[in-house]
């Protein structure tokens, strides 16, 4: 993938360092406070854990915001295209870059919180259908946790989970592309996109045209129609952003 070809060593270094550190800060949170299980490091219900929107938000898309508008910007700086198939090209791969790198992350923040788990607890068992759980303990009306254990199995738990990390991260992939595309100057792109994605996914109890779809509380996972919403919110606002990307890059010039 020629993307990778322009993703220098530094910046490559940087970012993982960075995320890394956000992710420890998202971990020891929970450990300090009534973390006991798997699921508690990678998706704490009270705040933080590995895959949180901590994680999104401060690590993930400050990264993207600014790895991606200058790997374009590198690439495409040393090709002139004059012909509307290579673009085509060129647009195809950008986009499969994006999902080779929504998926490198997706594996990363939840492994992340795998390994945070065997440290803090010594096991990566998932407590959440117990009594023993996060989930009991937050319950003010402890009569209604027999709605949960049938919802929160490990498979469904990791279903919902990695799908709807995965389809967040390219969502914020392609969100910045378009945005790349329309203001072209990147330190646009960059504030743009944290002002979009950075404070609607941390805002709470609104509705969300952005990020806030990744928020997990516990009223999602008993609504299996929430669930489903969500990605299909996702799936169909990342075929909206592909088609307005592939419409204004036909249109793009290259001058050198």
């Amino acid at each position: 993938m020629i993307e990778l070809k322009y993703i220098s060593k530094r910046m490559l270094l940087l970012s993982f360092s960075y995320l890394l550190l956000i992710i420890t800060f998202s971990i020891v949170r929970v450990s300090r406070g009534t973390g006991n299980s798997l699921f508690d490091y990678i998706l704490n219900m009270r705040w933080g854990g590995s895959a949180s929107l901590v994680t999104l938000t401060i690590g993930i898309i400050p990264i993207l915001s600014i790895s991606i508008p200058l790997i374009m910007d590198r690439l495409e700086n040393e090709m002139i295209i004059t012909r509307i198939r290579w673009k085509r090209k060129l647009f195809y791969g950008h986009f499969a870059f994006f999902f080779l790198i929504s998926g490198f992350l997706t594996i990363l923040i939840t492994v992340s919180g795998v390994i945070g788990s065997l440290i803090a607890t010594g096991q990566a068992q998932n407590l959440w259908g117990t009594k023993k759980g996060m989930i009991y303990f937050l319950l003010d009306n402890k009569a209604y946790f027999s709605f949960y254990p049938p919802h929160v199995t490990s498979f469904k738990v990791w279903v919902y989970l990695l799908s709807s990390r995965f389809l967040a991260i390219l969502f914020i992939t392609t969100f910045i592309f378009l945005l790349k595309l329309i203001l072209k100057k990147n330190v646009y792109v960059f504030f743009t996109s944290l002002v979009f994605l950075g404070t609607d996914g941390l805002h709470i109890n609104h509705f969300s045209l952005f990020l806030g779809r990744a928020r997990i509380t516990l009223e999602t996972w008993i609504s299996p129609e929430d669930q489903i919403f969500n990605i299909i919110y996702f799936i169909l606002m990342i075929i909206v952003f592909y088609f307005l990307c592939k419409k204004i890059y036909d249109r793009k010039e290259y001058y050198h």
